[in-house]
């Protein structure tokens, strides 16, 4: 997706931040993803920044955690 930004808008990322946190699933959670309310899950969010310090791109996800884990590998 960044090389699509970069490509198509002109924008290259230059770096990302992220802010994990254990959350329990709520609403919309049990909803879009049918799972039991209360749930332990992590919810991730991302912010991706070009040059100037610009903030680019925010991203919000909420993941189960009871057979995967998260992993992320940034270059």
């Amino acid at each position: 997706m960044y090389g699509l930004f970069e490509t198509e808008f002109g924008t290259p990322m230059i770096r990302a931040t992220e802010k994990l946190k254990a959350v329990l699933a709520d609403e919309s959670a049990v909803e879009q993803l049918r799972v039991e309310p209360g749930l332990p899950m992590l919810s991730v969010e991302r912010v991706a920044y070009t040059y100037g310090d610009r903030p680019v791109e925010l991203r919000r996800a909420v993941y189960l955690t009871s057979n995967h884990h998260y992993h992320n590998e940034l270059s």
